[in-house]
């Protein structure tokens, strides 16, 4: 997504009958990956996540393409080095997850991705919408 864009949301096309009010921006979205990989993968080594997680938004007073790419690909980062320390005798061991609900080191390091799976999908409806196509979805 174009630099200029990363404050798109569907809501800006206003089409006729939709409902996008309040949807998050293109930049929001990449911000709440990152800030849910933290969330999901800081109990798997039982490091706090960082304070600027801000419930799972991501900061607030973080708007440039280069810090938020830069924050997407950190966390990301940081879930590498968590799932490195998965063993056979703490996969399937109790903890709980960052909102205290009991969990496993196995479900946290799955879900961790298959969130931002979900999250992608929303992200290429956006560049798909600036007529922009998915490196995914590139010839090769």
């Amino acid at each position: 997504m174009p630099d200029g864009k990363f404050d798109f949301s569907p809501e800006k096309l206003n089409i006729a009958g939709s409902d996008y009010k309040g949807v998050r921006t293109f930049g929001q979205q990449l911000k709440h990956i990152a800030a849910a990989n933290y969330l999901i993968w800081s109990p798997i080594t039982g490091e706090k996540a960082p304070a600027n997680v801000n419930d799972g938004k991501g900061p607030d007073n973080m708007t440039t393409k280069a810090d938020i790419v830069k924050y997407l690909k950190d966390s990301f980062s940081f879930g590498h080095k968590s799932v490195a320390t998965l063993t056979e005798s703490n996969l399937v061991q109790p903890i709980s997850s960052s909102s205290g609900k009991p969990t496993t080191r196995l479900f946290l390091a799955t879900f961790a991705p298959a969130h931002a799976f979900d999250h992608y999908g929303q992200l290429v409806e956006y560049l798909r919408m600036n007529g922009v196509v998915p490196p995914a979805s590139r010839g090769q």
